[in-house]
This record gives structure tokens, sequence and C-alpha cells, in this order.
């Protein structure tokens, strides 16, 4: 999982708000939604980058298939 520390401590400190244990058990339960969904879209934009990565060696290995057969065809002239 990708909660960091700071994020798990902000959920305990929601829980221990007092005098209104409905509301903070609320907000507790909104908080870890809302770092579940952190993570999970940090995880989403890890495979984002992972993909543009890719894309972008696979352009950079066009460029030089390119570049090579240029260089072969000046060769043979």
């Amino acid at each position: 999982m990708y909660a960091n520390k700071t994020d798990m401590e902000l959920v305990g400190h929601v829980e221990a708000i007092p005098d209104a244990s409905e509301l903070s058990q609320h907000l507790a339960n909104r908080v870890r939604l809302l770092v579940n969904e952190n993570a999970e879209l940090q995880r989403q934009l890890i495979k984002v980058k992972q993909q543009l990565m890719s894309l972008e060696l696979g352009v950079a290995l066009d460029k030089i298939a390119a570049y090579d057969d240029l260089v072969q065809t000046e060769r043979r002239r």
C-alpha cells in the first residue's frame, strides 16, 4: 500500500476527536477512503509512467533504425 505514516496518523487523529464519536468515525472512514484512493491513483500513475517509458523507448529504437537505414543508404552510394 502506498499510504504513508502521515496518512495513517491523520486517520488516528480524526478517530480521536473527543465528544463527537459518530462524526469522528465518519471523518476517519472518509479519510481512509481518500488514503486508499490516493494509493490506487499512485499505482495507476506508476503504470502510466512505465507505459510512457516503453513508448519512449520504442520511439527511440525507431529513430535509431531510421538513422541506421539512412547510413546504410549513404554507404551504398
